[in-house]
Order: structure tokens, then sequence, then C-alpha cells
């Protein structure tokens, strides 16, 4: 790589980055398929900004704020609400045998089940709003989403988790009977 001139565009930028951008977000993502989400949403983000990161001076600041994005969109997945459940299954597995595991990958999908039933019962606009919360938004983000005010969107939320611990508990309750 010549860190003299900047890169013409997006493309050859992006292609003499690759290996760099992988192994960074493989560093903190530890997956193949997350690696390459991360990778393709930087590349994404990387040509709707195309103007402002065109216009460095140096190929080497081209270069990291690229680096920079792709690390970005990493720690975006990791904020994942499915990332935590990965988290857990995988500490269970290395605690007991391969019956436990499975066992309890069974049981995590049942439980997945029944919050995501317990979710569907919820009204529109609430479960709209948990919907995007576990997909990572931000209180402000969903706000601006669904044209609500952030206090109402913390108060979905609020009764939400009261609503959902209702109907969860009466759905695990009649499930492991």
């Amino acid at each position: 790589m010549s860190s003299q001139g900047p890169y013409g565009d997006a493309e050859s930028l992006f292609r003499a980055a690759y290996d760099d951008l992988v192994r960074a977000a493989y560093a903190l993502l530890g997956n193949r398929a997350d690696t390459e989400d991360a990778t393709q949403n930087g590349f994404h983000k990387l040509m709707l900004a195309w103007t402002r990161v065109g216009g460095l001076p140096t190929a080497g600041e081209q270069r990291a704020y690229l680096v920079r994005i792709v690390v970005n969109e990493a720690l975006q997945i990791l904020r994942f609400p499915y990332r935590k459940w990965e988290r857990l299954g995988a500490a269970a597995g290395e605690r007991g045998g391969p019956e436990e595991s499975l066992d309890e990958s069974v049981q995590a999908r049942e439980d997945l089940r029944l919050v995501w039933n317990a979710i569907g019962e919820l009204p529109a606009t609430r479960r709209a709003v948990v919907i995007l919360r576990a997909a990572g938004y931000e209180y402000v983000e969903i706000a601006a989403r669904l044209g609500i005010k952030i206090s109402t969107v913390r108060s979905h939320i609020s009764i939400a988790r009261q609503q959902l611990g209702q109907l969860a508990s009466r759905d695990w309750e009649g499930a492991r009977e």
C-alpha cells in the first residue's frame, strides 16, 4: 500500500484494506459470519461516506477511516441481544458434557420461543418498541423511527417489561408442568 496519495475510489480502498478489515473484525467478533457482516456493512457505509473519505489527503488516513468504520460495525454487532445468548450458550457447553449442552440448547430455544410469543401478545406500538430495542436501537432512534417521544419509548419499555414478566411466567409455568 502506498500512503503517498489517496485512493481514487471506494472499491480500490476496500480491496487494499480488506485483509486488515477482516482481521480487525474477527479479533472483536470471533466468528466468520459476523466478521463478513461487519466488513460488508463497513463497505456500504464507506460508499455512503465516500465524498468525505475520498477527500482525505493521504491513503493512510482513508484506510484508517475505513478500519474505524468496520470496527464500529463489529462493535454494533456485539451489542445485538442474540450475541449475549450465544456467549451464555457457549459457556454452558464448556461446563458440562455434550448431552447437557444439547439439553440446554433445546431449553434455550424453547425459552426464546415463549418470549417471542409473549412479545406477540403486546399491543402493536409497544411490540414495535420492544422489537426495535431488541434489535439494538437506542431510545432516540426508536422514537424517531416510530414518530413518538423518547419519554413514550421509555414508558413502553417499562410497561412491556412488566407485561412480559407476567406473560412469560404464565407461559413458563404452563410449559414446564
